[in-house]
């Protein structure tokens, strides 16, 4: 299998680039595209850019450019919604994706909607979120599957936090994940999202200090999911 993972800062990428060997990189807009080899196996890795628009754009490319690529996996860092369920540094392994900040409920539907997909979750491949949950298992990583939902909003105030859980009973929100599962579930190819926890308060300061540590552990995950996928 041909995976490609997708990251949105370079920084959740960092550790990936630097355990792997480099072969080839490509650029498509914004995104940097790159071809490594880590053991005996060959991977894509694509740092896209921060938000909805970029990176369903560079998603887009990839597939049109390399039809080889069998699936995309998601990792980086994500904002808790429940810091009691969701800690700093746990992982989230998506079971579906919602647009949080897609809204037509004047036309009568609901909040989230997908026109012309005519859906609000997008599902999250269970195959590959199996290999996912058992690389956590064997670190002894807590993690948990729940809903991603994605916005071009940096969620800071405890009123938006509440909506975003009653409307679509997400646990973690980022800015990047369900713009590339809309993509990869028109193209057909599997997709799934694990994002370590972050910040689950809200709080800037708390997003800087534990930001290194969760994108390490994010690209950890990637490479362990590597070699066994």
């Amino acid at each position: 299998m041909t995976i490609c993972f997708l990251t949105a800062m370079k920084m959740e990428c960092e550790h990936m680039l630097e355990e792997s060997k480099l072969l080839c990189e490509e650029t498509y807009g914004f995104a940097h595209l790159y071809l490594l080899e880590h053991g005996e196996k060959k991977f894509y890795l694509c740092a896209s850019g921060i938000g909805k628009v970029l990176a369903a754009s560079a998603v887009s490319a990839i597939i049109v450019a390399h039809p080889e690529i069998d699936a995309f996996i998601n990792v980086g860092i994500g904002g808790s919604l429940d810091a009691a369920k969701a800690p700093v540094l746990s992982a989230l392994i998506a079971s579906s994706f919602v647009q949080h900040d897609n809204d037509t409920t004047a036309f009568g539907d609901p909040r989230g909607f997908l026109n012309g997909l005519d859906m609000v979750n997008i599902p999250a491949d269970s195959a590959l979120n199996e290999t996912l949950s058992r690389i956590c298992d064997e670190g002894r990583l807590k993690h948990f599957e729940g809903v991603m939902a994605s916005g071009d909003q940096f969620i800071v105030e405890r009123t938006k936090k509440e909506r975003i859980m009653e409307t679509h009973d997400a646990i973690m929100v980022d800015m990047e994940a369900a713009a590339f599962a809309e993509v990869c579930y028109v193209y057909h190819k599997p997709f799934t999202s694990l994002r370590i926890v972050s910040d689950a308060n809200g709080d800037q300061n708390e997003y800087m200090k534990y930001k290194p540590l969760a994108c390490s552990i994010a690209s950890e995950i990637g490479l362990k999911a590597v070699a066994m996928l």
